[in-house]
C-alpha cells in the first residue's frame, strides 16, 4: 500500500500542466519543424494583421488539425492586457477556431 502511493505521488509530481508542456515542446521544436498547409494558412492570416517578432503556431494534434499551440509576439499587443491580446487572435481566427478542439495561445507585446 505505501509503495503505491509513493508512486501515485511521484507520477502526480512529475506531471507539468499540459499547457505549459505543449508550449514548451512547440518552443524547443519549432526551429526543426516544417509546418503543414493548414499550420501555413493560420501562420499566414496571424502574419498578415499583427506584423509579429516572433509567431509559431504548430497543429499539437498528431497532424489531423483540431488543437494548436501558437505564440504571437507583436507591437500591435503594446499597452493591452492579456485578456485583451487574446480576444484580438480569437476574433481573427474565429471562423478556424470552431473547428477546432482546442488551443493554446500565448500572446507578448514586443
Amino acid at each position: 500500500m505505501l509503495s503505491s502511493r509513493l508512486l501515485r505521488t511521484s507520477l502526480l509530481s512529475n506531471r507539468l500542466p499540459i499547457q505549459r508542456s505543449i508550449l514548451q515542446r512547440m518552443q524547443s521544436t519549432s526551429s526543426q519543424h516544417q509546418m503543414g498547409e493548414y499550420e501555413s494558412k493560420i501562420y499566414n492570416i496571424l502574419q498578415k494583421e499583427f506584423d509579429p517578432v516572433n509567431l509559431q503556431v504548430q497543429d499539437v494534434s498528431g497532424g489531423c488539425g483540431s488543437m494548436f499551440a501558437i505564440l504571437v509576439e507583436s507591437s500591435k499587443f503594446k499597452g493591452l492586457p492579456m485578456i485583451k491580446q487574446h480576444r484580438l487572435v480569437n476574433d481573427l481566427l474565429k471562423d478556424e477556431i470552431k473547428k477546432w478542439h482546442g488551443l493554446q495561445l500565448k500572446t507578448k507585446s514586443a
